[in-house]
């Protein structure tokens, strides 16, 4: 049976009362590997022996333990409000560039008509796809092989710089036929794809407690929620009109600005935070120490010596093997599928009607423009709420994932002459999607047994960003495929 690795209270640091070590291993010196495991586990107790009083104390004391929330002061100070500032800058970057150019509908509907505003859509989501499945399989190898600090850092540099690419590239003049502005859409959307990814995987892993994590999950989606805001004030500045090509540019170029600041704020967060850069630790920690459990578990198959590999682990496994603390994604799915059920559920419904504001049945002009931003103020509003009021459980996201199909059916089959009905559903729709999915961000970590969390949550942040990608994929083909018929 499982159990927690203590000392006895009246022990000494190096009695033979640890329970996990064979004493006649100590002894003997079998093995130079169980001398420097126990060596590890000497050193890692000594500061802490006169603290712990039972078996329980030692695993308060991991590092790696998500029951800390009881503990948690709620003291905020001044280096978390830079942290989440920071987190907040780099979601913002995230989409900012290429909702700059989805923001742009009634140019674009102008200029190629309004079909274009769906292949623009797909030009930008598309990309998160392959993406995604690639962040899947190989991010946690190159992280353990590469180490997690260059590996982030080297992925944050690849995404600015394709978003700032595609970016760039709308400003020009000389050639703005719609294949360019659809390949500017495709760097804008690749860019943003690694960089939604990678702020996801981080913010799954950031700190010790679930509270830090859910936190720091909220304050990214907020901030991917938030460019379209900033868009707009950037918009009026600008003086962007509907039919000013000089106006675009100059916006573009302001956008283009931003996101340099964002970038820099990325940078920021990576190299220069400590808690971000304790926390990539740790992950490399955990990287390191299941694919060292793998090995031992292969070379040790009919062995049961019961040594402790690492003092981070709290348990061994019935054999006295450590076991591998990292779960297959078959595995991952059957734990979180309810959350991927609401996702699906939310978000294919949810492009579909984000994609069809250029073919609203309407005689104002400006309405595709002013659906556009307020799904994204209603969407975002839905992930600050989480903050404030987070969902009770999947219960609670399966129920209103539900009731959101009853706005989206109406939204579709309204008549010419309802635009204050459209904002109104549209506002309803987004919100609902904006707080359904962040919660289930939120609450994917806690159908992770307890003791394998910490090892798995960056996994499970690429499955549910697999999951998100299919979502936005499917509702926009749904889009596409209404469009073809003539719906």
């Amino acid at each position: 049976m499982s159990e927690a690795y203590a000392i006895s209270p009246s022990a000494s640091v190096d009695s033979q009362q640890i329970k996990g070590i064979p004493a006649g291993s100590i002894q003997n010196g079998e093995s130079d590997d169980t001398e420097r495991q126990s060596t590890l586990f000497h050193a890692s107790v000594n500061n802490e022996t006169n603290e712990m009083q039972n078996s329980d104390t030692f695993s308060s004391h991991l590092p790696l333990n998500d029951d800390d929330d009881d503990n948690d002061d709620d003291e905020f100070g001044f280096s978390d409000i830079v942290e989440q500032a920071l987190l907040f800058g780099c979601g913002l970057g995230s989409s900012l560039c290429y909702i700059a150019t989805l923001s742009s509908l009634v140019y674009f509907m102008l200029l190629y008509g309004p079909n274009s505003y769906v292949d623009l859509n797909l030009a930008v989501y598309l990309p998160l796809l392959p993406i995604s499945f690639a962040q899947a399989k190989w991010d946690a190898y190159y992280d353990q092989v590469f180490q997690s600090r260059r590996t982030f850092l080297f992925r944050g540099l690849l995404a600015f710089g394709l978003s700032l690419w595609g970016t760039v590239g709308m400003t020009s003049t000389t050639s703005r036929g719609l294949g360019v502005v659809i390949w500017n859409a495709v760097l804008q959307g690749t860019g943003g794809a690694i960089l939604y990814g990678t702020l996801n995987q981080l913010a799954s892993f950031l700190g010790v407690t679930d509270k830090e994590r859910r936190r720091a999950k909220a304050t990214v989606s907020a901030g991917v929620q938030a460019s379209a805001l900033v868009v707009l004030l950037v918009t009026i500045l600008s003086g962007f009109g509907q039919e000013k090509s000089e106006g675009f540019v100059a916006f573009m170029w302001i956008i283009v600005a931003i996101e340099a600041v964002c970038f820099f704020m990325f940078l920021w967060l990576i190299v220069k935070q400590p808690r971000v850069l304790a926390s990539l630790g740790r992950r490399d920690s955990s990287l390191e120490l299941s694919m060292h459990s793998v090995g031992e578990t292969e070379g040790h198959a009919d062995e049961g010596d019961g040594s402790i590999t690492e003092p981070l682990l709290a348990e061994s496994n019935e054999s006295g093997n450590n076991p591998n603390r990292q779960l297959t994604y078959v595995d991952l799915w059957s734990v979180t599928k309810s959350c991927i059920y609401v996702m699906l559920a939310t978000l294919i419904p949810s492009f579909l009607v984000g994609s069809w504001f250029t073919n609203v049945k309407t005689q104002w002009m400006r309405l595709p423009q002013i659906l556009f931003y307020t799904r994204i103020a209603a969407d975002f509003a839905g992930r600050l709420v989480t903050i404030v009021l987070p969902p009770q459980g999947i219960s609670c996201l399966v129920y209103g994932a539900a009731f959101r199909l009853i706005p989206v059916f109406f939204f579709f089959i309204l008549g010419e002459g309802n635009d204050v009905l459209f904002i109104a559903l549209v506002a309803a729709i987004a919100f609902l999607s904006g707080y359904l999915v962040t919660g289930c961000f939120q609450l994917a970590p806690q159908c992770i047994p307890e003791e394998l969390r910490a090892y798995n949550l960056a996994k499970q942040a690429s499955l549910l960003t697999v999951a998100f990608s299919v979502a936005a994929v499917g509702g926009l083909c749904a889009s596409f495929a209404l469009m073809k018929i003539g719906f």
